[in-house]
């Protein structure tokens, strides 16, 4: 009898000895207290079953770590709205920073953009009178009008001068065949050059002729060759036009500086001048006019986008310079103060979401770990409320090891804690029991 009753203290020591660990409790049935008649053997590491509770301390923890808050710009910090302890929502302002320099620079790119408009619409207009250009009518009576009444001056103030100057009217053909043979050289010059024809000196061909091709070999001067002699040519051509032209213009001076009257001098002057009308009058944009503006069109197009991109960029800015809370929690701290320069990144507070809150065990030994699985009830009591139970559930089980309590590893069990309406904080402490499923 002393023998067996040896062996249950020592039993009973070995437990007491574990209690700075997690204590693994089993319930006892009736049948298995009326068996203990024999000695009790040395304890030794078994599974929890059915009907067990473990016990373990812990303490409670948010789920969610602390966040940090800060600017995305940085800025001269001008007001704080929150403190240390404060509960704020979703899109609650924190801080603001001193908005002064954006302010103004919204206000420089909205005018930039106003600006952008107007030019594109001045541009777009441009364009959309030289489309859809047509001849007034009127004006181009008119001009012809004026041009015939010129001839016709100019016809009889030269019949007038015939027996002076017959060399004039010579003169002025000379002039206009000059002018007819400088308009020829320069588009000769113009198509000579033209870059759609750049392509030519690159190729070593033969010119086919008509009639010549396929079966028939090409006979002509090669693409490049010719190319390159008519861009030789072409220059050479317009100058001799051109010096043609100013002597054209100088026998005619001479011919003029003959007359003893300057009537049909001022005659040929109003025709000069009425035939220039008539162009204006009847001739329509030319395509680079047209290509030109175009151009600027798109240009004012792109102007206007940057322009808008720019306030886009601005007005973002501005809105960063308040900074506001991206869920309900409450504020841990508050890292700055006011007129303090704060970078982009700076924590300016630190918020905690203490909403969802969950207890962590810190001495569960991993020989009880088998026996707890998610959704396993449990109940926990913290020291602030030592009376009261808080119903629990497991959520999930650690996976790295914590610090060893005696010969074994201890893992965190987390708790989620049933709705309750305690000031459960943080940082509380208290011992959770995990029953297994009788």
């Amino acid at each position: 009898m002393l023998k067996r009753w040896t062996g249950l203290l020592a039993v009973f020591l070995l437990l007491a000895g574990c209690g700075q660990g997690a204590v693994r409790v089993r319930r006892q049935e009736p049948a298995e207290a009326d068996a203990t008649t024999e000695e009790a053997p040395a304890p030794t590491p078994v599974p929890a079953q059915p009907g067990v509770t473990i016990l373990a301390e812990g303490v409670v923890q948010a789920v969610r770590p602390v966040l940090p808050l800060a600017f995305e710009a940085g800025g001269t910090l001008l007001a704080v709205h929150v403190e240390p302890g404060d509960s704020v929502e979703a899109g609650e302002p924190i801080a603001t920073l001193d908005d002064r320099a954006l302010q103004e620079a919204v206000t420089n790119a909205r005018l930039q953009v106003a600006q952008a408009e107007n030019s594109l619409a001045q541009a777009q207009l441009a364009l959309d009178n030289l489309l859809v250009w047509e001849p007034d009518e009127t004006a181009v009576a008119v001009a012809e009008a004026n041009l015939a009444a010129a001839q016709a001056a100019l016809e009889s103030a030269q019949v007038a001068d015939a027996a002076a100057g017959n060399s004039l009217t010579s003169a002025q053909i000379a002039v206009g065949q000059a002018e007819r043979q400088l308009e020829e050289a320069q588009e000769y010059h113009d198509n000579v050059f033209d870059p759609a024809r750049d392509w030519e000196q690159y190729v070593k061909e033969r010119i086919c002729y008509r009639g010549e091709g396929g079966l028939r070999p090409c006979t002509g001067p090669y693409y490049d060759e010719r190319i390159q002699a008519e861009r030789e040519e072409a220059p050479r051509i317009l100058e001799a036009a051109e010096e043609g032209l100013e002597a054209a213009r100088a026998q005619y001076n001479l011919a003029l500086a003959g007359l003893n009257s300057d009537t049909a001098v001022s005659a040929n002057a109003s025709v000069i001048a009425a035939q220039q009308a008539l162009e204006q009058a009847t001739g329509g944009p030319e395509e680079a006019e047209v290509d030109a503006a175009r151009l600027q069109v798109e240009q004012a197009e792109i102007a206007l986008e940057q322009s808008r991109f720019n306030l886009q960029l601005v007005e973002e800015a501005l809105g960063e310079a308040e900074l506001v809370a991206p869920g309900s929690g409450t504020v841990l701290s508050v890292e700055v103060a006011l007129g303090a320069m704060v970078g982009a990144g700076t924590p300016v507070v630190t918020l905690l979401d203490a909403g969802r809150l969950e207890f962590q065990t810190t001495n569960l030994s991993e020989r009880d770990l088998a026996q707890i699985v998610p959704g396993q009830r449990a109940e926990v009591r913290l020291k602030a409320y030592p009376d009261v139970t808080i119903e629990a559930t497991v959520a999930r089980v650690g996976v790295q090891a914590g610090p060893a309590v005696g010969d074994a590893a201890t893992f965190p069990v987390f708790l989620a804690l049933a709705e309750t309406d305690l000031d459960i904080r943080p940082g509380m402490t208290g011992r959770a029991e995990i029953r297994s499923e009788d």
